[in-house]
């Protein structure tokens, strides 16, 4: 049985098999895996000494041990297998935010699989260690006798190695080796720094970009000052001004005769990177290449406005974000959040003085875009203690002590959030001149499931729900007759990837690829279907079930 125990080896592909099978559809053939780890455990056979190989076998079970949890994990949390987008989500991450997702996400499932991985692994690997020591290569691969001539040990090696030259040469002809979790992380890692590098490109090159000819402010003598704010992970159907049976608006609900909600507006993501790449440049759902035509900022600055990029997001992941980015490129730029121990929860009102300071610079056309954390989980992280407020039973269809701290922490914080854009609508309102045009957009970057139509928190695209895509979209003005125009559009069934169209509207700019019909400011305005997850019909196939 010692002589045999390195097939246990394979115990961990066996359990991210049962893992896959249980909670994906995909199929999952384990085979795959398995030939891939029996090669490189395989080349433990031509190291010199038993230590070295012990050391080496080790290593493999360590890394593929750690790789492949990760893989079940997902799997269980997500109900999908790992996809090269994953990464780019992984390298955007930054170290308190995967603090934050921990806290979210380790719960009694996710342990029990960390215990179910590790505590087999240790008696494995201990047996391993003692056959390993006990028998010799020749014990496994005796079938040519080194004794025959002088040469049979040559030949030994290199039957070993024909072995294994043959089975590699098979499994990557047959393309096994996608299927693995590694290969998947590599993948993944290069296309992420293909992207990082051609963001750079268009982002300080675009001058040449058919979209950023002919820019032309037709309100050019006119103050304008437009102030869009980003909100984060907010759904729309938990704030109360959008008929949520919680008052959480009640800063909001108090000004609403001076507001526009729109009311069934959606993200084109259920994550921030891949929802902002196209909320803040020309690339959308239909045409993703798009882009490369540039971004907000640079319209923006093309037609003489002065930009200001203000957030409380940490700039940095593993590598610097891609918003980071597009921020970055804005005239003046300030980080609130540096990601220390001490300002993981950082307050949205740490952001004031500065929005204060860019509203009070004397410049006669600006937009400022404010990027606030919202509601991003860990929820009760959002909101200080004043903002307590709901602590009863709430109303979930998957009722447990999880669900109603997720619930409560999370209304608390989308009352904070109130506080925060009612206070920059109210600066803006204070600061701008009876002859200056003031404008304010606020959204969010996607929505949350909050144990409302599965027993979830949190937002994720391969198990993404319709409270994922919703988001609030809300509107204020100083100028009367513009809340009178845009009053009859705000049933309009409109997708935030063509947001910079309405900004362009907004701020009556023309440029080189202008369409009026993706405004949702515009009357020229032409609903689309709004296209998620690749190719689902978010009102045909997601909100169906709602």
């Amino acid at each position: 049985m010692l002589k045999y125990s390195y097939l246990f080896l394979f115990y961990p592909i066996l359990v991210l098999w049962v893992v896959l099978t249980t909670y994906t559809s995909a199929p999952v053939l384990p085979e795959r895996l398995i030939f891939l780890h029996a090669l490189l455990y395989l080349l433990a056979y031509f190291l010199p000494s038993n230590t070295l190989r012990s050391v080496y076998v080790f290593a493999v079970y360590i890394l593929t041990l750690v790789l492949i949890f990760f893989e079940a994990a997902f799997a269980c949390i997500y109900h999908d297998q790992i996809t090269y987008s994953i990464v780019y989500i992984l390298l955007e991450t930054n170290v308190a935010e995967a603090g934050q997702y921990l806290n979210v996400y380790l719960n009694s499932k996710i342990i029990t699989l960390i215990l179910v991985f590790l505590i087999p692994s240790v008696f494995i690997l201990i047996a391993v260690n003692k056959a390993i020591h006990r028998y010799t290569p020749s014990d496994y691969f005796g079938f040519v006798k080194t004794g025959l001539h002088k040469g049979g040990k040559w030949i030994k090696h290199l039957s070993v190695l024909a072995i294994i030259l043959i089975s590699s040469s098979i499994y990557i002809s047959a393309g096994h080796f996608k299927h693995h979790v590694f290969n998947k992380m590599i993948k993944g890692y290069t296309l992420y720094h293909q992207e990082v590098e051609r963001y750079k490109n268009f982002l300080h090159h675009s001058d040449n970009s058919t979209f950023l000819q002919h820019v032309v402010n037709q309100d050019d003598d006119q103050k304008q000052t437009l102030v869009v704010i980003i909100g984060e992970a907010t759904a729309r159907n938990h704030m109360g001004v959008y008929g949520y049976y919680r008052n959480t608006t009640p800063r909001l609900k108090q000004m609403s005769d001076a507001l526009l909600f729109f009311e069934d507006v959606i993200s084109p993501h259920a994550n921030t990177i891949a929802s902002l790449e196209k909320v803040l440049t020309f690339g959308s759902t239909a045409h993703p290449e798009d882009v490369e035509k540039g971004s907000i900022v640079q319209l923006a600055q093309k037609a003489g406005y002065k930009t200001y990029w203000i957030s409380n997001q940490i700039p940095l992941g593993l590598y610097e974000t891609l918003v980071t980015m597009i921020g970055k490129t804005t005239d003046r730029s300030f980080f609130t959040n540096l990601g220390s121990a001490e300002v993981q929860s950082s307050y949205d009102e740490n952001l004031f003085p500065f929005i204060q300071l860019a509203l009070d610079e004397q410049v006669n056309k600006k937009i400022i875009f404010v990027h606030i954390l919202g509601t991003h989980s860990v929820y009760d992280w959002r909101y200080p203690e004043a903002y307590n407020v709901f602590t009863d039973a709430p109303r979930t269809p998957y009722p447990s002590e999880r669900a109603t701290q997720a619930i409560n922490t999370y209304d608390n914080a989308v009352l904070y959030n109130d506080y925060i854009v009612s206070s920059i609508i109210k600066m803006l309102e204070n600061n701008t001149q009876k002859n200056a045009t003031g404008q304010l957009v606020y959204f969010s970057d996607h929505g949350e499931e909050v144990y409302e139509t599965i027993n979830f928190e949190g937002h994720a695209e391969p198990i993404a729900t319709y409270p994922m895509y919703e988001i609030p979209f809300i509107y204020w003005t100083n100028q009367s007759d513009k809340k009178e125009a845009y009053s009859s559009f705000t049933k309009r069934k409109y997708m935030t990837d063509d947001l910079i169209y309405s900004i362009a509207d907004l701020m009556n700019i023309q440029f080189e690829g202008r369409d009026d019909s993706k405004s949702v400011f515009s009357n020229s305005f032409i609903s689309k279907p709004r296209i998620v997850k690749g190719d689902q019909d978010f009102d045909l196939q997601i909100l169906a079930k709602k």
